[in-house]
């Protein structure tokens, strides 16, 4: 499961939602939990405290990466599409769709981006129960 910035975010909430609770169970848990560096960019340059804890605590989860050049001409392919059905996407969003999808992952996000765009790509998302 690659996990999204936006759950990340709501995970170090000090009043987490519904998915930052899920994903403190999973990682209470020792479910595989899967980040992007990308993911990792989005969420340090945020950061006002605690900055090296964090970055301490993003550094033991499995890192997925980009797979060369297919994973960025796939990303601008993803990008052209939406914007092909009126969906402006940003570069990092579809940099981690396809990121997921070279990865053959399910992605777990709060962002509704990601929503829109699968219903026309084939990018796996985490449905909450």
């Amino acid at each position: 499961m690659l996990v999204d910035s936006s759950v990340w975010i709501d995970f170090f909430s000090p009043s987490p939602g519904p998915a930052g609770i899920l994903l403190r169970h999973w990682i209470a848990n020792v479910q595989p939990v899967l980040i992007a560096g990308v993911v990792i960019t989005e969420i340090v340059q945020g950061l006002t405290r605690d900055i090296d804890r964090i970055e301490r605590f993003l550094n033991q989860w499995e890192m997925l990466e980009p797979q060369g050049i297919e994973t960025y001409l796939r990303a601008a392919s993803l990008y052209r599409l939406g914007r092909s059905r009126g969906l402006t996407l940003t570069t990092v969003d579809v940099l981690i769709a396809a990121i997921a999808m070279d990865h053959n992952v399910e992605l777990f996000t709060l962002d509704q981006d990601f929503a829109r765009l699968a219903k026309f790509a084939p990018v796996r998302l985490y449905q909450l129960r």
